[in-house]
Parts: structure tokens; C-alpha cells; sequence
């Protein structure tokens, strides 16, 4: 089963695009093609599902950390950099009055 489980995803069977839904007609069709049995059906589609949820995961951390490392390199202010300027602004207004 295991290579049929890498077979599925090697034919392009996109994650980002692999519903439950989806996963269930595929696994489906499976059955009908003879290639697993109605009792594998739970076992694959579970593991078709695990394995679509953890690499979404790990594309979402790739992508999040790429978009920190570009803003990093156009040094654009964050979040964090703007309500630092603001508490100093603040302070130095407690200041002045």
C-alpha cells in the first residue's frame, strides 16, 4: 500500500487540492480498479488524508518563513517595529507636555 499511496501523489494528485472529498472518489475508484480491497479503503483514505494535512503544513511553514526572510531583506517595518515607534512617540510626547 505504500507504494500505492506514493504512486497517487506522484501521478499529481496535487495536496493542496486533495479534499476529503476527492480523497474519497479516488480511493473509490481504487476499489472498482481492483487495486485495493473495501477493507483497505479506511487504511489508504486515513493515510491519504495524514499525509495531505502534514505536507500542507510544511508548505504553509516554507512559505511563511520565505515571506519573513524576503520582508527581512527589504527591511520593511513589521508589526512589532511600528508599535515600538509608537511607545517612543507616546513617551516623548509624556515628555514634552
Amino acid at each position: 500500500m505504500e507504494k500505492l499511496l506514493r504512486d497517487i501523489f506522484l501521478a499529481g494528485i496535487g495536496v493542496l487540492s486533495l479534499t476529503k472529498e476527492k480523497a474519497e472518489e479516488i480511493v473509490e475508484e481504487l476499489i472498482k480498479l481492483g487495486k485495493i480491497t473495501e477493507e483497505e479503503e479506511g487504511t489508504l483514505l486515513e493515510e491519504l488524508i495524514k499525509r495531505g494535512e502534514k505536507q500542507k503544513k510544511e508548505i504553509d511553514k516554507k512559505v511563511e518563513d520565505n515571506v519573513k526572510k524576503v520582508i527581512s531583506q527589504l527591511k520593511v517595518a513589521t508589526k512589532e517595529d511600528v508599535e515600538r515607534l509608537e511607545k517612543k512617540i507616546e513617551d516623548l510626547k509624556k515628555k514634552l507636555s
